[in-house]
């Protein structure tokens, strides 16, 4: 498994701490492989492991092992293989829900305070039927618990994050070798997957900005989305957003490669985006405040007569791409072990935008850089 059990004590205190504190005496955590916000990551924080299909549910009590009910055998087997929870069960008759029902129902004594994490991503039927099957339960809301003790990482969760970054960066070495006139958007993602996979990058979220400056422009041009068969051409820009996932971690990397020389329109945007990202990252550090970042950039790039929306700029990374997101109404400051994601972007017109960044981990005494890819716009 990733993760030594020196790690897998470490969370179990954290979490058993918090059910102590908040006088829970289970909880019931749901996990999937989708990416449906920051409680997404709760599963695998509890149990080392990280969904790869279908829906699943970790029963973890105050003492004792947690147990794990999944839906399907190979869920099960993997489980074994990169989990910590030695006890996993497969009722493939019956559904998940229905697994964790009988469970409880079976268990007895005083479980009366149930944690959940998280009502924000459990299937409303699956709410249903815990209310329905599991008569005298109150039941808690208890994602955002487990989340406040993701956002500070251990030595073990940064060396994960490192690799991740590592893996992004060589996917952006790999298309600024290979990139050329005539390739497809479908081509380049084939490069950037063949890439990172060999690397422990089975499951990412590597996107393109729509490669469209050729002849004046064509909107949108910015916005990462998938792929299509449209060939690059000589005057495009591609706009890369490059998050590779390592042993359960994000990484996220935003870079732009110019076939020939890029318009004076994209270096401007380009100098403000690097220009934003140098002055916020002042607040980047213990005892910095999340909220000064986001307004740093704001004024950085306003200031250089663009506009902005506050959000979306910088977020906290990890078992999640986005563990929490940063904005100007954030109350909290920087600690050691946060690995956060800086990526301003403003709108350059209808359906068109600049997006840029880069990923870091704050220090004891500041932070450091992650990726180490240059910062200068590529030209092809």
């Amino acid at each position: 498994m990733p993760f030594s059990v020196k790690e897998k004590d470490r969370r179990y205190g954290l979490v058993r701490a918090m059910m102590a504190k908040e006088n829970l005496d289970l909880l019931v955590v749901y996990g999937n492989s989708g990416r449906q916000g920051p409680r997404s990551g709760n599963l695998a924080y509890v149990s080392s492991y990280v969904p790869f299909s279908g829906q699943q549910a970790l029963v973890f009590p105050r003492e004792g092992e947690p147990i794990l009910f999944v839906g399907v055998e190979n869920q099960r087997i993997e489980a074994i293989r990169n989990s910590w929870v030695k006890d996993t069960r497969c009722a493939p008759m019956t559904p998940v829900p229905g697994q964790v029902c009988e469970y409880l129902r079976g268990l007895g004594g005083p479980a009366k305070r149930i944690g959940l994490s998280s009502f924000s991503i459990l299937p409303f039927a699956w709410h249903q039927q815990f209310q329905k099957e599991l008569h005298g339960k109150e039941w808690v809301e208890a994602g955002e618990l487990i989340v406040q003790h993701r956002l500070v990482q251990s030595e073990e969760e940064i060396a994960a994050s490192r690799r991740a970054a590592e893996a992004g960066d060589q996917i952006w070495k790999r298309i600024r070798e290979c990139l050329r006139e005539g390739m497809t958007e479908l081509d380049i993602r084939k490069e950037m997957d063949s890439t990172i996979i060999p690397l422990g990058g089975v499951e990412n979220f590597n996107m393109l900005g729509l490669a469209s400056m050729a002849n004046g422009g064509e909107a949108p041009w910015g916005y990462v989305i998938p792929q299509t068969e449209r060939v690059v051409r000589r005057g495009d820009a591609v706009l890369l957003e490059i998050s590779p996932r390592v042993m359960g971690y994000w990484n996220q990397i935003v870079r732009i490669l110019s076939l020939g020389s890029p318009p004076s329109w994209l270096t401007r945007a380009y100098d403000a985006v690097r220009a934003a990202r140098d002055e916020c990252l002042k607040h980047l550090k213990p005892g910095g405040q999340m909220a000064d970042m986001i307004t740093t950039m704001q004024k950085v790039i306003e200031g250089q007569g663009y506009k902005m929306w506050p959000y979306g700029l910088a977020h906290i990374t990890g078992l999640d791409l986005t563990d929490y997101m940063i904005t100007p109404e954030s109350k909290g400051t920087f600690q050691a072990g946060m690995v956060v994601t800086v990526h301003p972007m403003f709108p350059l017109g209808t359906d068109r935008q600049i997006f840029w960044g880069e990923t870091y981990v704050v220090t004891p005494g500041g932070y450091e850089l992650l990726n180490r890819a240059s910062d200068e716009l590529a030209v092809v």
